[in-house]
């Protein structure tokens, strides 16, 4: 795996060369084929995972309805992170929507080299924070969708 392939990520965008080549020897390459758990909802979270090719699903099984999808992560795209600041468990589970390449960070290795690099850890986590907000302003427009149309019914 070439280290520039993060420079897609926008949690290391703006990492130079030296500091993207560090991040990947933290992590592992790993391959999925086509719906291969990655792991599942109520398990320890101890890694962070950045997709490299194909997809994964991020599901929840509901109840009377089953299993449903909350997202497709492709390339480039990354999950796991919650993991990064807290000790609670996965509040999803992941599979592989198809055959997947996956660089898997064990979170203690992320955390430390952080600490021991500060201005990497600016960086990565003033990113985190926007990717975050990000995905929260996501998240309340379903919502708000999904309580227009329930509303209608």
């Amino acid at each position: 795996m070439n280290a520039s392939f993060l420079r897609k990520v926008p949690l290391f965008r703006s990492l130079d060369d030296a500091q993207l080549a560090e991040i990947v020897m933290l992590g592992v390459v790993r391959d999925y084929a086509k719906d291969a758990v990655l792991f599942e909802e109520g398990t320890p979270g101890d890694r962070f995972y950045v997709i490299y090719s194909g997809a994964v699903r991020v599901t929840r099984i509901f109840e009377q309805v089953g299993e449903e999808a909350l997202a497709i992560l492709g390339p480039g795209e990354f999950f796991g992170e919650m993991s990064l600041l807290d000790t609670e468990k996965h509040s999803a589970r992941v599979i592989a929507h198809e055959s997947a390449q996956v660089l898997e960070i064990d979170n203690g290795n992320l955390k430390l080299h952080l600490d021991e690099h500060p201005d990497v850890a600016l960086k990565f986590l003033w990113a985190f924070c926007q990717t975050l907000s990000q995905r929260i302003r996501e998240t309340n427009a379903k919502f708000s969708t999904l309580f227009t149309i329930s509303r209608v019914f």
